[in-house]
């Protein structure tokens, strides 16, 4: 082999090196990230796609009630929990539309095939999702190995795949909105919007900050070719499957009742209520604002991508385990910035905040002697607000500090790829 083409095999490999280690860890994870039977979000993606497929529409409640038949774990392959959701709500499915049609190949499928292909698509996503938005955020070599090996075994990560949950094409969508916003691709924006439109709710503060960034910037274009992208998706579904406004709203109460990993669910199970979810969240706002103020002029786009998503989630009245996935862009964007001679102690507090804590978390009340409780997801609501905690410290630590390589090209060449 020559010097030229040993130098591009060895430019190659060191691309595909950060990604080795993660990849074989999600190998060796595969029984804990695909239970067998599946857990229930698989089989009501799968069904929401059939249901669109076979000509029925996924916000009609009969078709939800007839979904029951299909037993409580369909072919063995996936557990049914159509029926608890009908007992919580009549509002079954609360995505957008277009959401349900991009389920529609796996639908075709019979369930036996189509759940594990479903569950396959939904490990990739989180991969592909993680992976471009810690790029995104100037993550390169040995810190990106470092991230995304702790991201695959990380409660976010491990709770989201288990669980079936597509939200990894959310992560996906703010990335490269993100990255469309930064380097001023129109068109990479307009993906990344389309994305978030499959679940919009989650991202409202993000996406609000970045629509009034565009305006301020007087960035029409991008607007424009957006607002195109998105109707042209929404409208076709939309047309075929009205989204029925009043049946979500009248279930709203219900849903937030019944949910686990917010700052309100949070304040809670501390024993107060609303003071205390509205202090919190002041907290976090605070924290965000401090981080965005005190990082340095190269690193503050990526802290307020971070910080967006994170109080995305803060602000958020009804979200689950499986969506605090947006909380790990915050953990590459504290590990990117952390510099100078407390970068040591940044990467292990930044990697106590993306392992430790959230499985720490998540087993909050088994490991206090009260597995019993009815909502046992309430201390996850603390995810989001020590993510704003650990970006505010590291963006005050490292002021002042030489900003350390980023690899900014090479991170928004792979997040347009």
């Amino acid at each position: 082999m020559t010097p030229a083409p040993r130098a591009r095999f060895a430019a190659s490999m060191r691309k595909v090196a950060p990604y080795l280690v993660p990849l074989a860890l999600t190998g060796l994870a595969w029984p804990l990230l695909s239970p067998s039977p599946a857990v229930g979000d698989n089989f009501q993606f799968w069904l929401a796609g059939h249901m669109v497929a076979t000509g029925h529409s996924p916000y009609d409640r009969a078709a939800w009630e007839a979904a029951t038949g299909y037993g409580s774990t369909p072919g063995g392959v996936a557990a049914n929990t159509v029926p608890l959701n009908l007992l919580i709500t009549h509002a079954v499915w609360l995505y957008p539309p277009q959401t349900a049609f991009l389920f529609v190949p796996f639908g075709l499928l019979p369930f036996e095939a189509g759940v594990p292909l479903l569950h396959v698509f939904v490990l990739a996503t989180a991969l592909v999702g993680v992976s471009v938005a810690a790029a995104a955020v100037g993550l390169t070599g040995a810190r990106l190995a470092m991230f995304l090996a702790l991201a695959t075994v990380s409660q976010p990560f491990v709770i989201s795949v288990r669980n079936g949950h597509p939200i990894g094409i959310i992560v996906l969508g703010a990335a490269l909105a993100y990255v469309g916003v930064r380097d001023r691709r129109a068109f990479t924006f307009a993906a990344g919007v389309v994305l978030l439109s499959l679940k919009p709710q989650l991202v409202i503060p993000f996406g609000i900050g970045l629509l009034v960034w565009l305006a301020i910037h007087r960035r029409w274009r991008a607007i424009a070719i957006a607002a195109v992208a998105v109707i042209a998706v929404m409208l076709p579904p939309e047309l075929l499957n009205p989204f029925p406004f009043a049946d979500i709203v009248s279930a709203a109460g219900d849903r937030i009742r019944a949910d686990l990993s917010t700052t309100a669910a949070l304040a809670r199970d501390l024993g107060d209520g609303v003071l205390l979810a509205a202090a919190l969240t002041a907290t976090a706002a605070i924290a965000c604002a401090i981080a965005v103020r005190w990082s340095r002029p190269e690193a503050r786009p990526r802290v307020l991508f971070a910080a967006s998503l994170l109080l995305s989630l803060v602000l958020l009245p009804y979200s689950h385990d499986y969506d605090l996935l947006l909380c790990l862009p915050a953990g590459a964007a504290a590990l990117a910035i952390g510099a100078g001679a407390r970068r040591a102690s940044i990467t292990v507090l930044v990697s106590i905040a993306i392992f430790l804590v959230p499985w720490l978390l998540f087993y909050a009340w088994p490991l206090l002697g009260q597995g019993d409780r009815r909502y046992l997801g309430g201390p996850l609501g603390g995810v989001p607000l020590i993510f704003t905690y650990l970006l505010a410290l590291v963006a005050w630590s490292s002021r002042g500090e030489t900003a350390p390589a980023t690899g900014a090209s090479s991170a928004a060449a792979i997040a347009t790829s």
